[in-house]
């Protein structure tokens, strides 16, 4: 029993969680959510939780002819602890119970949330599969991956979403697609040996790097509108800390910005850190 218990906690690679969640307690900080009751934040976490465990476990039930050839033991399915139609009851029961607790907050939280399931869905499952689908895969990751879960919290607790949620939005979408440029530039060798026609694979390994080198160095034009029209007050704050990360950017020959991207995680976990306390 706990041995099972711990398969399917495997399963849902809590540890690979954390960007989507950061992504998520951005736009929960930023919303009226003190207002609220804690029973409905707590249902609002709930959700937020079987979103990211349906997201990941589904894409495992996909992805094992490429985690065979990556001999990826994280997955459980190609480890065969969990057999291939468990674990897709299993994620399936967890995107059904997290749209249904969905309903408590409305249509709208509602339909978002159906479509960011059904995206998530489709983007690992055929026949769309949209994650071989060069441009697809980016597009479709920013969307569900990104901009929908930002949406989320704002829908819940503030219910509308105002033209400073659609710039923010704008940028986190951006920013997802980066981090799914990241992940497949990192899964190139296999996705290509599995057949998979990513945007990676298609354009090739060296102009897949060069474009995620100009979408990273343009990153910051995605978040300057934000402090210029919403946060004047630490817009030279941020206007610093860009600067610093443009000259590792451009000129350290010693930082390559595509192999380390730990730089990237922390320049945008200060700004949008920063962001949240202009807003607040």
């Amino acid at each position: 029993m706990g041995n099972n218990l711990k398969n399917y906690l495997r399963f849902l690679r809590i540890k690979d969680w954390r960007g989507y969640f950061l992504t998520a307690l951005f736009g929960f900080m930023i919303s009226k959510w003190f207002l609220f009751p804690l029973k409905e934040i707590i249902i609002f976490w709930i959700i937020i939780i079987l979103f990211l465990a349906f997201g990941f476990s589904v894409n495992d039930c996909f992805d094992t002819k490429e985690d065979k050839l990556q001999k990826y033991k994280k997955n459980s399915i190609v480890t065969k602890e969990i057999s291939l139609k468990k674990g897709l009851f299993f994620s399936i029961s967890l995107a059904i119970l997290g749209l249904a607790l969905s309903i408590r907050f409305g249509l709208e939280v509602f339909i978002l949330s159906l479509v960011a399931i059904l995206l998530a869905f489709f983007y690992s499952a055929p026949p769309f599969r949209l994650k071989s689908k060069p441009f697809l895969d980016l597009l479709s990751h920013g969307l569900f991956a990104g901009t929908l879960i930002f949406f989320f919290p704002i829908l819940v607790f503030n219910k509308n979403l105002e033209p400073l949620h659609y710039l923010i939005g704008f940028s986190i979408f951006y920013l997802s697609v980066i981090a799914e440029l990241r992940n497949h530039l990192e899964d190139y060798e296999f996705d290509k040996k599995a057949g998979l026609k990513t945007t990676v694979c298609v354009l090739g390994y060296k102009n897949s790097e060069n474009l995620l080198r100009y979408l990273v160095i343009l990153s910051p034009l995605t978040i300057f509108p934000i402090f210029l029209l919403n946060s004047q007050k630490y817009l030279l704050l941020f206007l610093i800390l860009s600067s610093i990360f443009l000259f590792f950017a451009l000129f350290n020959r010693n930082y390559q910005i595509v192999k380390n991207y730990k730089m990237v995680d922390i320049y945008i976990i200060l700004s949008f850190g920063l962001l949240t306390i202009a807003i607040i």
